[in-house]
């Protein structure tokens, strides 16, 4: 097992999410950057879907109870084991009674932990992801013990997997029109594809508030489904970038949809980053 020594500022187990579930209301969670997640465990062998920590903006302070081997994936928080320097991106052999502590994210906002075998959480509804309402707790807090599997790991020295690294410093997030889209006049059209956006303060797994408004009033729709990049305006012209623990439903226009590639490069963005759509028409 390991043991939570320090949270961190917002630590989470979450693994794909809850896929299957949105006609009973419940979001779909899981990791809000899928790509370093899956990193995170291809790089142990792990099963596809194991849960892994989630850690954001500061990470936690850990301590080891049995030997295990770990990976690292994600923003760059100054890992370090008993006090030394670790290497991202790589399996990392841990001993009985280590302690694993990360600082702030330098570089990116959301870091990955994955352990040899997965965290081995309650699932629910299919999924170890938290999530307030549906898990016991939504976070990690200080003295939470996680249970892991005892298992052999040969680590193959020389032998390298070939892996696309996601650019933290991309700040062009591709997108395709959303249902609403063409309630637009050209010139509003215009203005989404060239305006440059910041990320507000009212930012979190439910969703990303931009700081800039559009200059075009739009009706509430009819409830209609949403999910995790769906890109929402308010009647005032307020843009929401729905995230991974987002609503299923939503009465405001769907203007756009961001693709995986660019939900993962959000995921790691924080207040005040700017932001630019490029948008693509459905083929």
């Amino acid at each position: 097992m390991i043991e939570i020594i320090n949270s961190g500022f917002y630590t989470s187990i979450q693994d794909k999410g809850r896929i299957g579930f949105k006609n009973f209301g419940v979001p779909i969670s899981g990791a809000m950057d899928q790509h370093s997640f899956s990193w995170s465990n291809r790089l142990l062998n792990n099963l596809t879907n194991s849960a892994v920590l989630e850690m954001s903006f500061k990470g936690p302070k850990i301590c080891f109870h049995e030997d295990t081997f770990i990976a690292i994936t994600g923003a760059f928080m100054g890992p370090k084991l008993n006090g030394f320097s670790l290497e991202m991106n790589k399996p990392i052999g841990i001993k009985k009674m280590d302690i694993l502590q990360f600082g702030n994210a330098i570089r990116g906002s959301r870091t990955y932990l994955s352990v040899l075998g997965g965290l081995q959480t309650q699932k629910i509804l299919g999924s170890r992801s938290q999530f307030k309402g549906i898990t016991t707790f939504e976070r990690i807090s200080k003295r939470t013990v996680i249970p892991i599997k005892k298992l052999s790991f040969n680590l193959f020295k020389g032998s390298v997997i070939k892996h696309t690294m996601i650019n933290f410093d991309k700040n062009i997030l591709t997108a395709y029109e959303g249902p609403e889209f063409d309630l637009l006049p050209e010139n509003i059209k215009h203005q989404l594809s060239f305006k440059k956006f910041h990320l507000s303060h009212l930012n979190n797994r439910m969703g990303y508030q931009l700081k800039e408004k559009i200059t075009f009033k739009l009706p509430q729709i009819w409830t209609a489904p949403v999910l995790p990049g769906t890109v929402q305006c308010t009647p005032e012209g307020k843009l929401i970038i729905l995230m991974q623990d987002a609503q299923v439903t939503g009465g405001y226009s769907r203007l756009l949809q961001l693709d995986d590639d660019a939900i993962n490069c959000l995921a790691q963005k924080g207040t005040n980053d700017l932001l630019q759509f490029r948008i693509k028409k459905l083929t």
